[in-house]
Order: structure tokens, then C-alpha cells, then sequence
């Protein structure tokens, strides 16, 4: 049942990660893991804000999204589902995919990248997006990126 209680979140993820804590290696563990995906995802889409345009994307070790927050559909006018398993150079603007790959092993060795990057929205545009990374949050063996865009750019919230 969906539920729109902080309190109620916040207590299905720390449940989660409590599983995947007491988890085998293997399958089991990447199970347990997904849960906590799936309750962490579920608290920030109540949390954040999304008038200002903020979104978060979890990619793995392999750079592949394994979940969005809702608010990526009003910037780059994707259904989170619709990220979920498509590689970071997928959504990556043209000009960076060749990039990506040495960025995303600079930011797993430092374990932290801000900065600036331009995805490509559901119909074709790109646009430039701030970004924080923070390597193995919320769950080891994940990353989450929190993107939103310049408030100077009038084109990078789609509302």
C-alpha cells in the first residue's frame, strides 16, 4: 500500500536495510539490496521538493540506473521505469559519452563528484544539469546522483 507518511518511509527503509544487513552473499544480497533501493527511492520521492526540479538517479558498478526519483519526469520528461536499465551513457548528451567512462572511474576513486552534466530528454533535447554524486549511498555496490536544473535555464523543467 503506498503511503505518503515520512514516518512510515523512513521505517520500511531502515526495515530493508536491517534485511539486507542479516543477508547471504549472492542473490540473496543483491534481493535485500534491491529492497532498499526500492524503500529509499520511495522516501525521497516524499521528501524532496519537486517544484525546484530535483531528482535523484542510482546507477550500479556496471553504470546502469536501477532507479529514478518521480522527479525526473518533469525535467527530462522520462517515467522513472523508463531509465531503470538503461546505461548512464544512454541518457548521456552525445558530446559526453566518450567521456563518461573515465568521469565514472574518477568519481568511484574519489567517492564524490559535483559539477555539471548534460542528459538527454525524453525528446531528444539536451540539457545541462547540476550534479552532486556520492559513490556507494545508499547502499554499497550503488551510486546516487542528485541533478536539477540551472535555475537560469528556463528550459530545464518541463512542468
Amino acid at each position: 500500500m503506498a503511503t505518503d507518511s515520512i514516518e512510515v518511509l523512513l521505517a520500511g527503509w531502515r526495515e530493508a536495510e536491517r534485511s539486507w544487513e542479516g543477508s547471504t552473499p549472492g542473490e540473496d544480497a543483491r534481493a535485500a539490496a534491491g529492497r532498499v533501493l526500492d524503500a529509499w527511492v520511495a522516501y525521497q520521492d516524499v521528501a524532496l521538493t519537486a517544484q525546484h526540479g530535483e531528482f535523484l538517479l542510482v546507477a550500479d558498478n556496471d553504470q546502469t540506473y536501477v532507479a529514478a526519483t518521480g522527479g525526473v519526469l518533469a525535467v527530462l520528461g522520462y517515467k522513472p521505469a523508463e531509465m531503470v536499465g538503461g546505461r548512464i551513457t544512454d541518457f548521456a548528451s552525445p558530446e559526453l559519452k566518450n567521456a563518461t567512462p573515465s568521469q565514472w572511474a574518477a568519481f568511484l576513486a574519489a567517492g564524490r563528484q559535483d559539477g555539471r552534466f548534460s542528459l538527454r530528454t525524453k525528446d531528444g533535447r539536451s540539457i545541462p544539469l547540476n550534479f552532486q554524486a556520492r559513490a556507494h549511498h545508499p547502499i554499497a555496490g550503488f551510486h546516487v546522483s542528485r541533478l536539477w536544473p540551472d535555475p537560469g535555464d528556463a528550459a530545464g523543467v518541463r512542468v
